[in-house]
């Protein structure tokens, strides 16, 4: 058999396991993956809902991700009435593949960066405590 101008001695029926290797390889290493993380952000001193909180993304550049709104201004995502959030993100890699990076605000708390590692095929339901204080 000759691969790539290299001639090499395959056993018979090992030319398909080659290919099916070879097509394997291609196919798990394109693979992208969705991460879904879900939670509360609540108030650490009284336990009540933090409610318009923002939520970003970091990106691999480790730069805070920009959202667009629907009329072309920035519109970072908030928390709703029950300090609820939802994010989620599109990876290549494995499921449960690298980590996310969510960065949590409010005026009149201090930010929160929160590392996480997701499961594969699940989604995480985290409790975020803002404490009050100026950002630094």
């Amino acid at each position: 058999m000759d691969i790539f101008g290299l001639k090499s001695k395959v056993p018979r029926g090992g030319k398909w396991s080659l290919i099916v290797l070879f097509g394997l390889s291609i196919g798990l290493t394109s693979c992208d993956s969705m991460q879904n993380l879900q939670g509360y952000v609540v108030d650490a001193e009284t336990g009540k809902p933090v409610t318009g909180a923002t939520y970003r993304q970091y990106n691999k550049k480790k730069e805070l991700k920009d959202t667009v709104g629907p009329y072309g201004g920035y519109q970072p995502p908030k928390t709703d009435s029950l300090g609820w959030f939802q994010g989620y993100q599109i990876v290549n890699g494995f499921p449960g593949g690298p980590r996310m990076k969510i960065r949590i605000e409010k005026e009149g708390y201090q930010p929160v960066d929160i590392r996480w590692k997701p499961r594969a095929n699940s989604r995480d339901t985290l409790k975020i405590l803002l404490e009050k204080g100026i950002a630094k």
